[in-house]
């Protein structure tokens, strides 16, 4: 079957169910084995942001079960009758909308298959899940196959196919639910989409309406496309022989570590041109602005899947580019300090808006940056920069933000992950380099 035909000829209640695969853990090589120890270092550590390794995870697994989940559990924003999300809430309760962006229903699908998948396998969570895929199977595909960008809560048409970063969550969450229940049907249209998804991204006419704001001119190229398209396309290159996935895996890598990041300049462009080229000063608008959280995201997610393809160097870029972030980027004023962006090389992070707050979730982020910096390097500023960021980030628990389904439940997934890593070496640091200069 021609690739372009798959989605329209898949039927949401014909979708047949496999033996389940063995679910993926963060940070492990293509064929889900984790890494080892590296003997020959004798630095080891046993405590992070002052807790013992064990504390510490069980810290991240109980905000996990006890604050975010309830959160989400057994309320209005989980659509229980027909399927989908619907995050934001007023003061009374009360939606502030009843829109299904497919901005959430992957975001959603992601978040409760992967909970089965980690921490449980509670039926009542993997229902979430499959409800979701249900509704947005019946009511938000167009002709060609792209994912509706927004739909009422009964499923008619709002807005089209705009907003590509919900088909690339639709695809990260459908690769989760393969996990969860073997559904190749499932495996195949996460498949489908990312090359979907790259039809339009690497389009001399894409121009990222409906996704991180309202969009440039044509053939500008974004940092948080191939960041975002990453986080999706690199679990599912461990599950499946597609050869474009990987390849679509390896231009994002590119795009990022030799594009956007410009080591002369220690920051990440957020926008190039349509020749991958910076902008110049007088261009106008803020297309010389670097993105702190973006450049974070970016640099985690390049180790991530420098880890599933073994590539050292990568690795080493990425951390780099996110080391330097954190320094260009981070504000540090008090209670408001955070993650922000700059709006040119030069700038100086800010203090944030009159009454409100640098994003709260960009640390989320940053806190799996410094993670698997520590957990495969043992680099010093690794630690230290890990410890400011989680103890301000929990300063203020009430900033959390729980609404958006991805960056913060993420950290909650990821973060236990890589410490039991690190508990099973002893704090040793993995064998990632080793036979390699140490870093």
């Amino acid at each position: 079957m021609k690739r372009r035909q798959f989605l329209s000829n898949i039927a949401a209640g014909s979708m047949a169910l496999g033996a389940a695969p063995v679910a993926w853990a963060m940070g492990e090589k293509q064929d889900g084995e984790n890494y080892g120890i590296n003997t020959k270092c004798e630095p080891t550590f046993t405590k992070l942001a002052g807790e013992s390794l064990k504390a510490h995870r069980d810290f991240h697994v109980d905000d996990l079960k006890n604050a975010y989940i309830p959160y989400w559990d057994d309320t209005i924003r989980i659509d229980k009758k027909r399927g989908g999300f619907m995050p934001y809430l007023k003061e009374d309760g009360t939606h502030v909308d009843t829109i299904k962006r497919m901005y959430y229903q992957g975001r959603g699908i992601w978040v409760f298959s992967y909970y089965y998948n980690h921490f449980g396998q509670d039926e009542r969570f993997l229902k979430h899940a499959k409800k979701s895929i249900d509704f947005v199977f019946k009511h938000c595909r167009d002709e060609n196959g792209y994912w509706i960008s927004e739909v009422t809560k009964e499923g008619k048409y709002l807005r089209p196919s705009e907003n590509i970063y919900g088909d690339i969550y639709l695809a990260m969450g459908m690769s989760e639910y393969y996990e969860a229940t073997g559904d190749e049907l499932m495996k195949e249209a996460a498949i489908e989409t990312c090359h979907k998804v790259n039809e339009r991204v690497t389009s001399a006419e894409y121009m990222h309406l409906g996704g991180h704001g309202a969009g440039h001119e044509p053939g500008t190229k974004r940092l948080g496309t191939w960041q975002h398209f990453l986080g999706a396309l690199s679990p599912i290159a461990r599950q499946t022989d597609d050869h474009g996935v990987k390849m679509m895996a390896r231009m994002c890598v590119r795009n990022i570590l030799e594009r956007h990041w410009r080591p002369d300049l220690g920051v990440a462009f957020e926008h190039l041109d349509d020749q991958f080229q910076p902008y110049s000063p007088v261009s106008g608008g803020s297309h010389r602005h670097v993105s702190g959280w973006h450049s974070v995201q970016a640099a985690w997610m390049v180790m991530a899947d420098s880890l599933r393809t073994g590539h050292k160097h990568n690795f080493m870029k990425a951390m780099e580019m996110g080391r330097m972030t954190l320094e260009k980027c981070w504000y540090d004023g008090g209670a408001e300090s955070g993650l922000t962006s700059i709006s040119n090389p030069e700038g100086k992070p800010g203090a944030p808006a009159k009454d409100g707050f640098h994003a709260w979730h960009a640390m989320d982020d940053a806190m799996i940056f410094c993670l698997l910096a520590i957990e495969h390097t043992l680099a010093p500023w690794a630690f230290e920069w890990y410890d400011k960021i989680f103890k301000h980030a929990y300063s203020r628990k009430d900033r959390m933000m729980r609404e958006g389904l991805l960056h913060h439940p993420r950290r909650l997934f990821y973060a236990p992950d890589i410490i039991d890593h690190m508990i099973e070496r002893n704090g040793h640091v993995s064998d990632f380099f080793a036979g390699t200069t140490s870093p």
